[in-house]
């Protein structure tokens, strides 16, 4: 076969694999190599592709289980609320009335899963989901709270005095309380209310300055009380906020020594770092807290810690004279973080002398309809005077379930028959829809269409009361 012959025979292979690809590329053509190529020249680089995957399989792998998590919860804080009606109403039926060993059976602390949860029907879980729904509507919100921009409108709106502590108080000798801690002992069986007799102790007056929130420093009978301490212009952080909108009445180096102080949940605006740093060491007052929560006092250097569960009584001997201070329920939650969300428990305290219950301190809670029945039936009525939060209850299908609005203080104070009642937690920070003098007024014209505007009424800043 000649050279002639051998290329007519492979002419046709020769222009298949040599000139049909180049004609292709010049008409506009495709072939299986030239898709190929372009397909790899846009493929997306790995990096993006996998990012982006593992970005999805990471959210998805926090959700799902997060969801599964709360949608348990829920289910089990349910069963345990139904079956703790159902064995307290087979009980109570009996003796058609409330009883101690009822509430204890309805309102003992509930854990599940390690973590403590509310035993209430009134309680709706908050999920992260809503917490972060919320916060995104509150950046839709156009001068949140109604803070006047001049500074001296705002000390016309809310005057601000400093202390006076009261008479009590002032004449104390530093000198004699060096040396003299008080005797403490929590009682094995609760504190049993007895009836309320003459004393000349029981009948000391209340004295109340309100330091904003619900810090109050109260003097009974010569004892000392400090609630809810706060003392910090940022309740987070001086970039994160938020800031106070009022005066501080007194620096916390002004405030005298307290005997006692009540911390009523682990919150930021119900317990400072500042306090915590200022009241530490040996010669701290004693801290009074829930249960759980004595770990975080000692990791913050306070070692003079006791604490209490729901219904515990402690008992105190000052100058020969002995106080019950008792924890009870409240409808709340704790938690400074994701990570110890209602690690520690939260409750409200009351104070009692000679069975007469002298000072309730509720720090932050929603309303239950039987609860305040409850611990009014187990301690006693008359209470000399009740500090109970007002507000930060806007939005309330968000707040609801945790804190209390004007309408329900009212309710409170009917179910504890308090003598008398300060409105407290608002007008310190912007934490919640409403205007912020709409807490006072709302509660002051409630108890003035009621008639006892003289005992249920909003104190200002640093202006001491007195309750005889």
């Amino acid at each position: 076969m000649n050279f002639v012959t051998r290329y007519v025979q492979m002419r046709p292979l020769l222009h298949r694999r040599l000139a049909l690809p180049h004609q292709s590329k010049l008409c506009g053509l495709q072939t299986p190599w030239l898709s190929f190529k372009r397909h790899i020249s846009q493929k997306p680089r790995p990096t993006q592709k996998f990012s982006r995957k593992y970005a999805r399989i990471l959210i998805l792998s926090v959700l799902v289980p997060y969801t599964g998590y709360a949608f348990y919860v829920s289910l089990a804080t349910m069963k345990q609320i139904d079956l703790r009606n159902e064995m307290c109403q087979r009980l109570e039926d009996d003796n058609g009335e409330v009883t101690y060993k009822g509430s204890l059976l309805k309102y003992s602390p509930l854990e599940v899963m390690g973590r403590f949860e509310n035993p209430f029907e009134e309680y709706r879980i908050q999920t992260v989901f809503e917490f972060f729904a919320n916060r995104v509507f509150e950046l839709f919100e156009r001068n949140r709270g109604g803070i006047p921009p001049d500074v001296h409108q705002m000390n016309k709106l809310m005057p601000v005095h400093k202390p006076t502590w009261g008479p009590d108080l002032v004449d104390i000798d530093p000198a004699v309380e060096i040396g003299r801690p008080l005797e403490c002992k929590v009682l094995d069986e609760p504190h049993t209310s007895t009836a309320i007799v003459e004393i000349e102790g029981s009948n000391s007056p209340v004295y109340n300055t309100w330091l904003g929130q619900s810090c109050n420093y109260t003097v009974y009978n010569g004892l000392r009380i400090l609630t809810d301490p706060l003392f910090s212009d940022y309740l987070i952080h001086q970039t994160l906020g938020p800031k106070r909108i009022t005066q501080m009445p007194s620096e916390i180096t002004e405030v005298p020594k307290p005997d006692i102080i009540l911390v009523s949940h682990n919150h930021p605006d119900h317990l400072d770092s500042q306090s915590l740093e200022y009241w530490s060491g040996e010669n701290s007052p004693l801290w009074i807290v829930p249960k759980g929560m004595k770990s975080y006092m000692t990791s913050n250097g306070c070692e003079n810690v006791l604490e209490l569960s729901w219904w515990e009584t402690l008992q105190v001997k000052k100058n020969d004279e002995v106080y019950h201070i008792s924890a009870t329920p409240a409808m709340h939650w704790s938690g400074r973080s994701l990570l110890d969300t209602n690690k520690s428990l939260w409750c409200s305290f009351l104070l009692t002398h000679h069975g007469v219950p002298i000072l309730f301190h509720a720090g932050d809670t929603g309303y239950v309809k039987d609860l305040f029945v409850r611990i009014k039936d187990r301690f006693g009525k008359g209470c000399k005077l009740a500090l109970l939060p007002c507000g930060q209850y806007c939005p309330e299908w968000h707040q609801k379930p945790r804190h209390v609005n004007p309408h329900e203080v009212l309710k409170i104070m009917k179910d504890l028959e308090a003598q008398n009642v300060l409105g407290v937690h608002w007008g310190t920070f912007v934490l919640s829809g409403e205007y912020f003098l709409e807490p006072k007024e709302k509660l002051e014209m409630l108890a003035e269409w009621g008639g006892f505007r003289d005992r249920c009424y909003c104190p200002e800043l640093g202006k001491t009361e007195c309750f005889d």
